[in-house]
């Protein structure tokens, strides 16, 4: 059961569609996709190879959108990409800079639903269970998720379970590779 079925069932609540009140800003000029890297509490969805997620984006010849880095940090992957909206933005901008985007990647977050909410193209990693938190309104066509591999713990070869921690490592399993190739499939273009 997702989430979100659980906390309806909980309160007897339906759940329908969403409004987020949205609040015009100034978008960039091309087409363009959103990215969102940062996370500020524990290291359960801190990605460590975000910038290898970029350079192998950027440096594809038939990638030609322009990469738009959202959050709350001045923090900048690559030189490459537009970070003018990191921590500029509130949630009502962040939903209009999303709503106009081309596919959303990053991880488990806020954004991540506001994209689902708008049938937005999602990548989405996620540290754990997706199935039960993952993007509730999309369309499945639309979202590659990823999670890490859980068969197999790179410290010990023993087999690990999913771990709700805000103090864990297992996102940075995920390839880069499988990132990259995940947003290349949802925006049709060729490797």
């Amino acid at each position: 059961m997702h989430i979100l079925e659980s906390y309806a069932l909980v309160s007897g609540q339906k759940i329908s569609s969403c409004f987020i009140h949205e609040e015009k800003i100034q978008l960039p000029y091309r087409k363009y996709i959103t990215l969102h890297t940062e996370h500020n509490k524990g290291t359960s969805r801190k990605y460590k190879n975000w910038k290898s997620v970029v350079e192998l984006l950027i440096n594809n010849k038939n990638f030609d959108y322009e990469i738009v880095q959202i959050g709350e940090y001045d923090d900048k992957i690559n030189d490459s990409i537009n970070s003018k909206y990191v921590g500029k933005t509130n949630y009502n901008s962040l939903a209009f800079l999303i709503k106009n985007s081309s596919l959303h990647l990053g991880y488990d977050s806020l954004p991540v639903h506001i994209a689902s909410h708008f049938n937005k193209k999602i990548v989405a990693i996620y540290p754990y269970s997706i199935k039960h938190s993952g993007p509730f309104f999309s369309r499945e066509k639309d979202v590659i998720t990823l999670e890490p591999e859980y068969e197999i713990n790179p410290h010990n070869s023993k087999r690990i379970k999913p771990i709700y921690s805000d103090i864990c490592e297992m996102m940075n399993t995920i390839n880069p590779q499988d990132i990259y190739k995940a947003v290349l499939k949802l925006l049709n273009i060729d490797e």
